[in-house]
């Protein structure tokens, strides 16, 4: 803070004398033509007023602005190697020489890594790039290269990743991946194009992004992703991909109790996911209520006495009063006929007459 309120004091000390140096020097606004001539550098002229209608020319003054590098500390906040590379961005700013670019870097470090590169040799110190590899050693990636190529290959697009966070990692796994490397991967960008193409879960997006690397052999993988991009928004209304509408279960129950009534499902999308909800709510509650009023008419149809007709005597046969009311001879009924496909050997046996008594 101290040090930039100092940077602050000199550049409004400098801004100063160059405003009275201009001012000593300045030529008089309204002279104008082949006649006017500039003044000595030997002699200072008189300021002249200016004329009441003369405008005075803006002046511009550009103070250049440093580029803010973060601190690391190697415990929270950037990474290593993001810290690297703003850090080398604000030094190319500064054109500063390798001693100065050490310094710069000792100076934005702070906590243990600052002590680690403090108790490290004068050699190491003084030169930027061992004070880099040190603290990549240091806080660094500690998986293998191994791990690491199995961590991209095996990387897939999850379940409500985009395919922009999706291509997004792969890149990031990628770049890992080189960085840990023993020696350079040679067709990285058709290694990272190829797992964009293979891990996408939609099988027909697959097959099209397959189609379309073999008309086109050296596309790259941001073509790719454009392209995927455009297909998943050109296939569905609004630009997403909803979700697959589906026939509900009450509708094959009503089908099954109705005897093959054809149900027409509406193929228009609700405006939003809770509107879908309740419609399908809303058709599930009435296809309820119908196979209870369903199953309230079976019940009632059963539930009917079966004597519809008059009644018959069991001891003479005859309509019209009970069998304890009777005082007539006993007759039998006729034996029932046998039924096609249920006349088996017991139908054929004789049975003896029972007297039935009421």
């Amino acid at each position: 803070m101290e040090d930039e309120l100092q940077e602050l004091r000199d550049l409004v000390g400098q801004l100063r004398a160059d405003n009275a140096l201009l001012r000593q020097v300045q030529t008089p606004v309204g002279l104008s033509g082949p006649d006017a001539t500039l003044p000595s550098t030997s002699t200072v002229p008189p300021v002249t007023p200016q004329p009441s209608g003369a405008v005075a020319p803006e002046r511009f003054v550009f103070v250049p602005r440093d580029r803010r590098c973060p601190k690391f500390n190697g415990k929270s906040g950037l990474r290593i190697d993001e810290w690297v590379e703003e850090a080398q961005a604000c030094m190319r700013v500064r054109y500063m020489s390798n001693a100065d670019q050490a310094f710069f870097l000792f100076d934005h470090l702070e906590g243990e890594a600052r002590e680690e590169i403090r108790y490290r040799s004068d050699l190491e110190r003084g030169d930027p790039d061992k004070i880099i590899k040190a603290l990549r050693d240091l806080y660094g990636c500690s998986q293998s290269y191994v791990a690491l190529q199995e961590a991209f290959f095996s990387r897939k697009q999850q379940e409500g990743e985009t395919l922009l966070e999706f291509s997004i990692a792969l890149m990031g796994l990628l770049e890992r991946v080189k960085n840990r490397a023993p020696q350079s991967i040679l067709n990285t960008e058709t290694l990272l194009r190829d797992q964009f193409v293979e891990h996408v879960p939609d099988s027909a997006l697959r097959r099209e992004l397959k189609q379309l690397v073999r008309r086109q052999p050296t596309i790259s993988l941001l073509e790719v992703r454009g392209e995927a991009i455009r297909w998943e928004q050109e296939g569905m209304p609004g630009g997403a991909r909803g979700r697959s509408q589906s026939v509900p279960l009450a509708y094959g129950l009503q089908y099954g109790v109705r005897g093959g009534t054809t149900v027409e499902v509406s193929r228009s999308s609700p405006q939003s996911e809770l509107s879908e909800l309740r419609e399908m709510w809303r058709q599930q509650q009435q296809q309820l209520n119908q196979l209870t009023q369903t199953l309230a008419r079976f019940q009632t149809s059963h539930n009917r006495s079966p004597h519809s007709g008059p009644v018959i005597c069991r001891r003479c046969q005859r309509p019209g009063y009970f069998a304890r009311d009777c005082d007539g001879e006993r007759r039998f009924p006729p034996p029932p006929q046998p039924t096609a496909g249920l006349y088996t050997a017991e139908n054929r046996r004789p049975r003896s007459p029972r007297p039935s008594e009421n």
